[in-house]
């Protein structure tokens, strides 16, 4: 948008008329979409921009897919984080030409350990020990042994824990997936609670995923204060972790 930079003075696009700030005056250059179609010198910014659309497609997609895990722990530079990380998945594919470079879940590993809020780390906030596994139709998260006064690094004010359990079934080529239920969650427990030992929580899909398709599991938790019988989410979410620990 143009502004009055003077009496006289413009700065910005006024009719097709681009005015610096030097003082100077340059028509607007039209777009071309026609020469970037097709322009040679411009194969590679066409190869890395559909790359780096099917990209955001694929991070929007993960993200939809646990928005309800990630609405308690994210940052504001997710999207884009997650999407760099799509972009160099994509870029492991050596099948396809680039710019029709895909992801393939056989290329799926550099995203465990993808952290979804940048200032809350499972390192400095779990200390007890889990694993993540699948069979079937089943991913399963076990807990052998959790005592929460010592396990845990809890911010100021939290007086109640969850731990965070989802997983997601995505076809990467029709960018659709399907959620895992969690029929018996360990739901939201005192800090100051008793230990707990060889807890599992099952996530179940309604059929095995396909071999193509990509599974992904994610773990964190969760902080609360419970007032008057009530549990408040503590400090805006900020300090619940949550990383994926589980690819197929």
């Amino acid at each position: 948008m143009a502004s009055q930079t003077g009496i006289l003075g413009l700065q910005g696009t006024v009719g097709g008329l681009v005015f610096a700030k030097d003082g100077s005056v340059r028509q607007k250059p039209a777009s071309n979409k026609a020469a970037f179609a097709s322009s040679a010198s411009l194969a590679r910014t066409r190869e890395n921009a559909a790359e780096f659309g099917l990209s955001a497609k694929y991070s929007k997609l993960l993200r939809d897919s646990l928005r309800v895990a990630i609405a308690s722990a994210s940052d504001s530079r997710l999207a884009s984080r997650l999407t760099k990380a799509m972009r160099a998945i994509i870029g492991l594919d050596d099948t396809n030409d680039r710019g029709q470079r895909v992801f393939d879940s056989s290329n799926s590993a550099p995203l465990l350990g993808f952290n979804f809020n940048i200032g809350a780390g499972i390192g400095q906030t779990m200390y007890f020990p889990y694993e993540v596994t699948g069979n079937g139709a089943d991913v399963t998260m076990h807990i052998p042994a959790l005592n929460p006064a010592s396990d845990i690094a809890a911010p100021q004010g939290a007086t109640h824990f969850e731990v965070v359990f989802a997983v997601s079934d995505l076809d990467m080529e029709a960018l659709t997936y399907t959620n895992g239920v969690v029929a018996a969650p360990l739901g939201i427990l005192p800090l100051n609670g008793a230990p707990l030992v060889n807890q599992s929580v099952v996530a179940t899909f309604p059929a095995a995923p396909a071999d193509a398709n990509l599974v992904v599991g994610v773990v964190g938790i969760n902080f609360y204060q419970q007032i008057n019988g009530k549990f408040y989410p503590l400090n805006n979410n900020s300090t619940n972790p949550l990383a994926i620990e589980y690819v197929a």
